[in-house]
């Protein structure tokens, strides 16, 4: 299995032959300069990892390496999508009263920046995945803990579905 950040690096790779630039790429890679630079694999390494909800490609290597349980700067974006505004049921301040919604009223729990969100199924559609995949309920529907394979493996679809 290919891991989710090796398949964002595919499409930075990508990236960096594409042409006409994309104008946002362009600015992201001029930074505080006033003239152009080279584009180079870091600039869409780090447009990449800003499209999928990530401050710059360090914290998406991080989060998506899913090797620890609890993220100290936060997750990121990455389990949101604006169409799934609408969608959401319980935003959570911490980790532990989001473990008490998802155990009192089900769902699936997700992270959110620093925050916790506790969803139902239409969520992870509008986000393209399987709400019913067996993956879920190797994770007891919590994507923050559990094993790290599976994590990755969802992680990764949640990246492939876009």
């Amino acid at each position: 299995m290919i891991a989710p950040i090796e398949e964002l690096k595919i499409r930075a790779k990508k990236l960096l032959k594409v042409s006409p630039v994309p104008e946002d790429l362009q600015k992201l890679c001029q930074g505080k300069q006033t003239s152009p630079q080279i584009l180079q694999l870091k600039h869409c390494q780090r447009y990449i990892a800003r499209q999928y909800g990530f401050t710059d490609w360090e914290h998406a290597r991080q989060v998506l390496s899913c090797d620890t349980d609890l993220h100290p700067l936060g997750y990121g974006e990455f389990w949101y999508h604006p169409k799934c505004t609408m969608l959401l049921s319980h935003w959570c301040r911490n980790y532990q009263e989001a473990q008490q919604v998802l155990a009192e009223q089900g769902g699936y729990l997700l992270p959110y920046k620093k925050q916790f969100v506790v969803v139902q199924k239409a969520y992870l559609e509008a986000l393209g995945l399987d709400a019913d995949d067996p993956l879920w309920v190797q994770l007891d529907n919590n994507w923050c803990q559990g094993d790290q394979e599976v994590r990755l493996q969802l992680a990764l679809k949640k990246v492939l579905a876009r």
